[in-house]
């Protein structure tokens, strides 16, 4: 997913650009494209800290710029970071398609290990409920869900169980026994969590979620690119900056 950002249609900023000669026009080409990527970055970045509910930084970091170069077409983009890391097959750009789109989400791993189980029925897809424990961004937190896998005996990690046991060392953690499917009828609904005399619901079984268009990624590029004149300005700037000398010299293509 990405925008691309080009001086399309700005004769007159070009016929100025032109004037500093093949020397120096290219750079200040690309350092004013390279400046109104940045800028759309940064409010593609206030965009998702109004449309999400506490977006996290691994999303809001995940806005990348693509740079234009003197040498090569005089483009530069933003992009949603579209390479997994870690042990998350998933990218950034898989979690947001859906939010600029629209369409279903996808299947997160938790679900997948719970599907393979046997416990998620097909169809159904993970959401808190009251009982779970989430972080600060309203996600349920990483070890509570690591304590629910592990108690169901959903965990299929490669290389390693990290399936609640029949030992000693398993059982003193309570988690074996914690954990139970809630069913209506012979409907399983969601994961409970019995602690004591405690029962409360963990996870609720729900219909795929489905999202609207929300996340306006294009909208927020063409606005900073075209409507907000902000490239113009950019172009004026870079000029002056090579007529004085103070052009800078222009990085990588990624960033």
């Amino acid at each position: 997913m990405r925008g691309s950002i080009t001086a399309d249609g700005l004769d007159d900023a070009l016929a100025a650009l032109a004037r500093l000669g093949d020397g120096l026009a290219p750079r200040a080409l690309a350092d004013a494209l390279n400046h109104t990527a940045n800028q759309a970055r940064q409010q593609l970045q206030v965009e998702m800290a109004s449309v999400f509910d506490r977006p996290t930084p691994w999303a809001l970091n995940s806005i990348r710029i693509l740079q234009a170069k003197p040498s090569a077409v005089p483009e530069a983009a933003v992009w949603v970071q579209d390479v997994s890391g870690g042990k998350n097959p998933f990218s950034a750009e898989d979690y947001l398609m859906p939010q600029v789109e629209g369409g279903e989400r996808f299947q997160r791993r938790s679900e997948g290990y719970l599907r393979e189980s046997g416990i998620l029925p097909a169809g159904r897809f993970v959401v808190p409920a009251a009982g779970a424990r989430l972080d600060s961004y309203g996600n349920i937190q990483k070890g509570h869900m690591m304590q629910i896998l592990s108690g169901l005996k959903a965990m299929k990690l490669s290389g390693s169980d990290n399936a609640a046991t029949d030992s000693k060392r398993s059982l003193r953690k309570g988690n074996a026994l914690a954990f139970f499917v809630l069913r209506r009828g012979k409907t399983p609904i969601g994961i409970a969590e019995r602690r004591g005399k405690d029962v409360v619901m963990v996870l609720a079984f729900v219909r795929q979620p489905q999202y609207r268009e929300r996340f306006k990624f294009h909208d927020v590029v063409r606005r900073v690119a075209e409507n907000d004149g902000q490239l113009e300005a950019n172009i004026d700037k870079a000029i002056a900056d090579a007529l004085s000398g103070r052009l800078p010299k222009l990085r990588g293509r990624r960033g």
